[in-house]
């Protein structure tokens, strides 16, 4: 059960990291009400607040709490698809849909723990229709949903778009403060055109985001560019295939990009001209290194964007591409392939994926007035490199203690 606190509260530790300024030795966080009231030395915050209770974590890190760009709660470790090409791992999954159905909500369950171990405090979660919203809402993390539609399953471009609309209503009903619903353009092989242009203007009319899975793959490429490959008949026949031009491109020309859109992957075929349209539209792209890898995807241009001021987040995907959904172990995996250095890589596992979902002024880093949203790590007090240490001891289970919004959600110390 979730650990609250009726009074203030001083969370510290032997070395503070609040990513937005440098690390304090001994740093504390003054938390009331969920959110952060004060940053800065333990014995002058102490002093100040000497009725708050205190929570002294001597050996260990307190960093931003990870926020995963984008995941799928819904798979487990167990039946998970070969890898080998994108389309015949997808192909399988979806063979394997209906009896995938008896063990959904159990399998997010236990995603949703696993991530919530390994320090992650907020998620942007895709499935069908939402379907795992339950399951992040109960678990104590803060988090979107983005609720995958398939037009060829409902109607035409109207009524697909009504009725996802219709869904998303209906999932916010009820929802803890902090968990959200919202629409997912699944992919340009799986939504048509119309359907994806429409649901675009639509939810951007109501103030609303939007996730799409963009550019992930050799064969969505192919399918785009000249209408074959194994994704052409994924689900039947996909007519609107071989326009010519890059996912990319036909994402923008279908109206999909703009600064409320992430687009996760990005991974197969991005040119230096995807990336000035990426930066153009100010869409957030979320990063999945090791999904990725597992299905031979590619590799995102990683630094080009980066340098071009496009926001980046990282994402584990779910456990049937991907081996955990420990977000820091994905990032360390990023920081070996992109070249990255240990405060880069745990800038993009924090305040870069908030950024990118856009709710960098409530969560991302230590500051007064944000949620108190952290995670508490074991690391060395002498490491060289103390960002990418901490990286190291979060991504190999050194996480202890998970905080969200002021609530310890997860502890294995006891104190």
């Amino acid at each position: 059960m979730p650990e609250s606190h009726a009074g203030p509260v001083i969370f510290a530790a032997g070395t503070l990291m609040p990513i937005s300024s440098p690390p304090l030795q001994d740093g504390a966080l003054l938390v009331r009400e969920g959110r952060i009231e004060a940053v800065g030395d333990l014995a002058d915050i102490g002093r100040e607040n000497p009725d708050a209770e205190v929570r002294f974590f001597p050996n260990y890190t307190i960093i931003p709490g990870a926020v995963n760009a984008h995941a799928h709660l819904g798979f487990r470790r167990e039946d998970a698809p070969e890898g080998g090409t994108f389309s015949e791992w997808l192909a399988s999954l979806i063979e394997r849909l209906p009896e995938k159905e008896a063990w959904t909500a159990e399998a997010a369950r236990d995603c949703a723990k696993e991530a919530i171990e390994a320090g992650t405090t907020y998620m942007a979660e895709s499935s069908p229709y939402g379907e795992c919203l339950p399951q992040l809402a109960e678990s104590g993390m803060a988090g979107t949903v983005y609720a995958e539609f398939f037009p060829h399953e409902i109607g035409t471009p109207e009524e697909a778009v009504e009725f996802i609309v219709a869904k998303v209503r209906e999932l916010r009903e009820g929802l803890p403060e902090r968990v959200d619903a919202q629409v997912s353009v699944h992919s340009p092989y799986t939504v048509d055109p119309e359907s994806s242009r429409l649901a675009a203007r639509r939810t951007r009319e109501m103030g609303w985001k939007l996730a799409i899975h963009l550019s992930e793959s050799p064969e969505e490429v192919e399918f785009l560019k000249r209408g074959t490959g194994g994704l052409a008949d994924i689900f039947g026949a996909n007519e609107w295939g071989g326009v010519g031009v890059s996912p990319v491109r036909y994402a923008q020309s279908i109206e999909l990009l703009a600064p409320e859109t992430i687009a996760a992957h990005l991974a197969t075929g991005v040119s230096q001209e995807d990336i000035a349209v990426l930066a153009q539209t100010g869409v957030a792209v979320a990063l999945c290194p090791r999904s990725n890898d597992f299905l031979g995807c590619g590799v995102s241009p990683v630094p080009g964007m980066i340098a071009r001021g496009i926001r980046a987040g990282i994402g584990t995907d779910g456990l049937w591409s991907s081996p955990s959904m420990n977000l820091f172990e994905e990032t360390l995996f990023a920081l070996r392939l992109y070249g990255l250095s240990g405060s880069a890589g745990l800038e993009l596992a924090t305040l870069g994926g908030a950024r990118a979902l856009g709710i960098q002024a409530g969560t991302g880093t230590l500051d007064a007035g944000k949620w108190a949203d952290f995670a508490v790590v074991e690391t060395s007090q002498e490491a060289g490199d103390p960002e990418r240490a901490v990286l190291e001891a979060a991504a190999g289970g050194g996480v202890a203690a998970t905080v969200v919004g002021g609530n310890m959600i997860y502890n294995r110390l006891n104190t």
